[in-house]
């Protein structure tokens, strides 16, 4: 790619080993280019156990975030929760429950600027630069 792009729906294979998730080289390569990699919400793409209850908990989505933050850094970590798409249930319910991933985030050691990153400044910066 010339310009950087998006994994819109992905999270990282080595915190869960779903093929559709992005290897630590797949995430090097993506930040090294100015992508961004939008956590997908998905509970089949997010730990064995959230699989088999079909619902994604907070603390799976968060391994995936640290990890791909250490992979990668801040700038290329977003949010690709696919909520009009998937079929499994999430721990928050929906966007109206974001506050309760934000608030998780701060605890996971995430700071306000970095939550303001993932959460929207990311996936804007991106956008300017390609649109």
């Amino acid at each position: 790619a010339k310009k950087p792009f998006v994994a819109s729906h992905s999270n990282a294979r080595s915190v869960y080993g779903h093929t559709r998730n992005m290897s630590d080289e797949m995430i090097r390569a993506l930040a090294e280019h100015g992508g961004v990699i939008g956590m997908n919400f998905f509970a089949g793409f997010t730990s064995a156990r959230a699989e088999a209850d079909g619902m994604c908990y907070l603390d799976d989505i968060l391994a995936h975030m640290k990890h791909v933050v250490k992979v990668g850094g801040i700038e290329c970590l977003g949010l690709g929760s696919d909520f009009d798409g998937i079929p499994t249930k999430v721990e928050w319910n929906d966007a109206a429950g974001m506050d309760y991933l934000r608030s998780g985030m701060g605890k996971a050691g995430f700071s306000a600027s970095e939550c303001d990153k993932i959460c929207k400044e990311n996936v804007l910066r991106l956008y300017r630069e390609c649109l």
